[in-house]
């Protein structure tokens, strides 16, 4: 009980805190993969604590069981931000399912705490492969990665004890599941630690902007089409193209004049630039158009397309303007339309229109190809709320 508490609360914060500061603002595979570790941890804190005070024998093995694969989805999420083309998904969920499955087997065996201490070398194991995976990344998040590299290298300190005490007992055969109650002390004293240095690096990493391309040429197209190229590989369709113009520029140039019109314009640009995400290729086409390639959910671009139309549309006071501005939004997803950019930025630029045509201040979202021919009936409407 005196680890178990302090490892709930830990385990339960950290929990909080990466999903909401981690996941939600910034959603990516890379994030949920993360997430879904804390998520294990958590579970598998309450769980040592329900075991504690009832009689159900597979509960320490199951809780165990959750817990130690945390450490594969750490990995999984690394490689998911370092871009590589196999994420290692599928071993993770292997583990994930098979960790818990062996310990609780041979839970009412002798066999047993050697299972366990095995199961932590293999644990032990993702965390060097995260050490691996956070060097590579040193370029871009400096010393960010610090904390997780420290806390991750003394992991197989542990390891190394659990399985060398194990090897012990077995020698001067004493296998029994009760010996692991030295190994649970003095594991119990680094995961707390482990979880604060693991969130630390991740929260930091996570709220980085994406590596730029590494293209030379540095135009938009070749910015957009590689990384299209490497999401494609790795199945990340958590990509939108969004196409964004300022509604009737021409009507408010021959309204108000060329002076009236550059201050407008400039303010839209600013106001497109301010809402964008730090992490969105972007390139502006003429006084007001830009069209911006963005790594988000369909459901998280959704919530910034709507913020950058009512960013847009609030007036300033200290500078008011002669009429109210207003844009129109294009949105085609990889989801639905698919990676190739040319066709991305044809069906956005085909849901602009159709926005534009319904009035603006609006926005519209490409639908897949093959359901319709025409742009404006490929979209699904949807106002600024």
């Amino acid at each position: 009980m005196n680890t178990t508490v302090p490892f709930i609360a830990v385990a339960t914060v950290a929990c909080i805190i990466m999903i909401g500061l981690g996941f939600l603002p910034r959603p990516s595979y890379a994030a949920a993969h993360w997430s879904l570790a804390f998520v294990l941890a958590m579970n598998a804190s309450y769980t040592y604590l329900y075991a504690e005070t009832t009689d159900y024998w597979f509960l320490p093995a199951y809780a165990s069981g959750i817990f130690l694969p945390a450490n594969a989805f750490l990995w999984t999420g690394l490689r998911f931000f370092n871009e590589r083309r196999r994420s290692g998904w599928s071993w993770a969920t292997v583990y994930l399912v098979a960790s818990p499955t062996v310990l609780i087997l041979l839970y009412p065996t002798p066999y047993y705490s050697m299972a366990f201490r095995l199961d932590f070398l293999v644990s032990c194991v993702f965390a060097v492969l995260c050490i691996a995976e956070l060097l590579k990344l040193y370029p871009r998040v400096h010393e960010a990665i610090l904390p997780m590299v420290v806390a991750a290298a003394i992991f197989p300190v542990f390891a190394v004890y659990g399985l060398l005490d194990g090897l012990l007992r077995w020698i001067h055969g004493n296998p029994s599941s009760d010996d692991l109650a030295t190994v649970r002390a003095v594991n119990g004293v680094g995961t707390s630690v482990y979880i604060v240095c693991v969130l630390i690096t991740l929260l930091l990493i996570v709220r980085q902007p994406r590596a730029a391309s590494a293209r030379t040429d540095g135009t938009f197209e070749a910015v957009a089409k590689n990384r299209l190229e490497r999401a494609q590989k790795t199945g990340d369709d958590w990509w939108s193209l969004i196409d964004v113009r300022l509604d009737d520029p021409e009507d408010i140039r021959t309204a108000l004049g060329g002076g009236a019109f550059e201050e407008i314009a400039e303010r839209f640009c600013a106001a497109v630039n301010a809402g964008l995400p730090a992490d969105a290729d972007i390139e502006q086409r003429g006084e007001t158009r830009f069209v911006a390639l963005v790594p988000r959910s369909s459901e998280a671009a959704r919530r910034l397309i709507v913020s950058l139309l009512e960013r847009i549309g609030e007036p300033d006071p200290d500078h008011p303007l002669p009429v109210r501005t207003s844009a129109s939004i294009g949105w085609a997803t990889v989801a639905a339309t698919g990676y190739d950019l040319d066709a991305l930025l044809t069906a956005a630029s085909d849901a602009n229109a159709a926005a534009r045509q319904m009035g603006g201040d609006r926005w519209e979202r490409a639908g897949k190809p093959d359901v319709v021919t025409t742009g404006i009936a490929t979209v699904t409407a949807g106002k600024r709320a």
